[in-house]
């Protein structure tokens, strides 16, 4: 066959019969492409312009809003969409000077890396500087306490080379052993060690902290050895076993359950939430003198309120705390804590709040005895967490009633800071009742024993109240803490005033070339002879943090998204939380 035949014979043949069909509707295949990139191929162009057109748009909006919402939760996480619940909005916050504020932070800033400095070069590692000695202690048992609890408030500060500094340490330590001899306290390990360890990981998200956290949780753990699950005071971590005894205070037993919450959220072992949990549980349905409120010390072996006096302040300030925030923890999802936490607030201000026969603008929180009927007219320091807490829990609670006690007490904090000689509040005040009788200055020992008192003085008549046995200032945060969750609640800028008065009082009378030292008695303004040698980690870890974040931006770590513990750690909210 010659050229030109084979070249008609190859025309007139059919492509059916040189290409194999595609399917049964007779449209082929690309040769080779037979794949299912292939096959899709063929049926995209088998469709009309018009639909190959809208599946494209589809496609191209589709590919656009997954971009946008990786980079909104990059950026801008969704959950802080929703207009704030607890926390100011910006508007608001924006009503005061920007500029005042940076330079108010940067002050306090200042203080922190000042602190830090004189415990790096004169305790590193060590729990505590002892600032006028420029010399240090292990009073925790050695684990540098200081340091962990220091950790967040660094970050937080954006002091990066400092918090590094720390984390190099942290990583090499070994919290399975203490001092010879030391056992540890179980509840102050727990709400400082680990909180701070825990938070420090969820900023950073650096694993070596989480593991640190982890063993520092687990050589505690053996706390909750008894046959109620009550956990024991101390821990001996040298031997791994815990220290017997028969009682516990309420502080100690109810103040380490967010801790242990967030270790087992964070590392997917639920036994140390349920430890923790089954101590709430045990309290919750103990007997009580009266609804809501709980005596300090409580029999291990039985579960009962063995003694003590009612109190919102030392050893069970924190407990009536818990309630509260381990509802913000949950989500708002677990109503025991609501509930418990309710009756709490109810009964207090039924039984425990009084104002002063002076000053109708000043309330103030006192103690109960152990039955519930003798009233102690002494309004600890330590008590002035409550403003904060009760502020707190009105947004979240819708208790507005409760936000109008917290703006009276918080004003008695601060006029403890304000009507004594340096500035500086004393470790209590006593009030008298409306029959002139109360506790006598020079009583250190009963705080029940309720005397006929002299006439008042124009001092007390002046201050609404007069002072007791012990005016030291030990550097305390409670009253810097109710004053920043007021402020960024009501968005009232006086609490920025009040704020910075308190923090100027404290670089003037505490700040020593090393770092800030707790004050023996407020009214003396002969500082040399005052300054006690000592600045404990709470200084770093919640007064500094505190004053510092009064004056930053009201949603920088804002209360709708984080739950601070009892030692100013911040935990992360879990959104949508399940019950462990």
């Amino acid at each position: 066959m010659d050229k030109d035949a084979e070249a008609n014979s190859h025309s007139s043949v059919s492509p059916e019969a040189t290409i194999p069909l595609g399917d049964q509707d007779g449209l082929p295949l690309l040769r080779g492409e037979h794949t299912l990139k292939g096959r899709l191929r063929t049926k995209w162009y088998r469709m009309d312009r018009i639909t190959r057109l809208t599946t494209s748009l589809v496609v191209l909006i589709l590919g656009g809003a997954l971009v946008a919402r990786v980079l909104i939760e990059l950026f801008c996480p969704y959950d802080y969409w929703h207009n704030p619940q607890v926390t100011i909005p910006p508007k608001v916050d924006d009503n005061h000077s920007a500029h005042t504020d940076k330079e108010r932070r940067n002050a306090v800033r200042d203080a922190m890396k000042h602190a830090w400095s004189g415990y790096h070069k004169y305790a590193f590692g060590h729990d505590e500087l002892l600032p006028v000695s420029n010399k240090s202690n292990d009073k925790w048992g050695g684990w540098g306490v200081t340091l962990i609890d220091a950790l967040d408030t660094l970050y937080i500060m954006e002091l990066y080379d400092e918090f590094n500094q720390g984390v190099t340490h942290v990583v090499d330590a070994d919290f399975s052993k203490a001092t010879p001899g030391y056992t540890t306290p179980f509840f102050e390990m727990v709400i400082r060690s680990l909180a701070g360890l825990l938070t420090a990981y969820e900023m950073s998200l650096d694993k070596r902290l989480l593991a640190k956290a982890q063993q520092v949780g687990d050589v505690l753990m053996p706390a909750f050895s008894t046959s109620t699950g009550l956990p024991y005071p101390r821990v001996d971590v040298n031997a791994g076993v815990a220290v017997r005894a028969s009682t516990v205070c309420l502080a100690e037993a109810g103040t380490v359950q967010l801790e242990y919450w967030k270790l087992s959220d964070l590392t997917g072992n639920p036994v140390y939430h349920q430890a923790a949990q089954r101590v709430v549980d045990i309290l919750d349905h103990s007997e009580k003198p009266y609804k809501g409120l709980y005596p300090i010390w409580v029999d291990i072996a039985t579960g009962k309120f063995s003694s003590g006096q009612i109190t919102f302040g030392a050893q069970g300030d924190s407990w009536y705390e818990y309630m509260l925030k381990q509802y913000i923890y949950s989500g708002r999802t677990h109503d025991q804590y609501r509930r418990m936490y309710e009756e709490s607030i109810d009964s207090m201000k039924q039984k425990m709040v009084k104002r002063s026969e002076f000053d109708g603008q000043m309330y103030y929180v006192g103690d109960l005895d152990f039955t519930a009927k003798k009233f102690s007219p002494k309004f600890q320091h330590l008590t002035c967490f409550v403003p904060g807490m009760l502020a707190l829990g009105s947004k979240t609670l819708n208790r507005p009633d409760d936000l109008e006690l917290a703006k009276q007490l918080t004003y008695t904090c601060f006029q403890m800071y304000n009507q004594t000689a340096t500035g500086l509040g004393p470790e209590y005040v006593l009030f008298r009742d409306s029959s002139d009788k109360g506790l006598l200055p020079t009583n250190h020992k009963d705080d029940f024993d309720i005397e006929d008192l002299p006439a008042a003085d124009s001092s007390e008549i002046s201050n609404g109240y007069y002072l007791g046995y012990d005016r030291g200032y030990l550097l305390r945060p409670e009253t810097a803490e109710s004053i920043m969750i007021l402020y960024r609640i009501t968005g009232d800028v006086m609490y920025k005033e009040w704020g910075w008065q308190i923090f100027q009082a404290i670089e003037k009378w505490t700040k020593t070339p090393a770092g800030f030292s707790a004050y023996r008695d407020v009214m003396s303004t002969k500082r040399d002879s005052q300054l006690t040698d000592s600045m404990e980690s709470f200084f770093l870890a919640e007064t500094l943090k505190y004053l510092y974040l009064l004056f930053s931006p009201a949603d920088y770590f804002s209360l709708d998204e984080y739950v601070f513990n009892t030692e100013a750690h911040p935990f992360k909210i879990q959104r949508g939380h399940a019950q462990t």
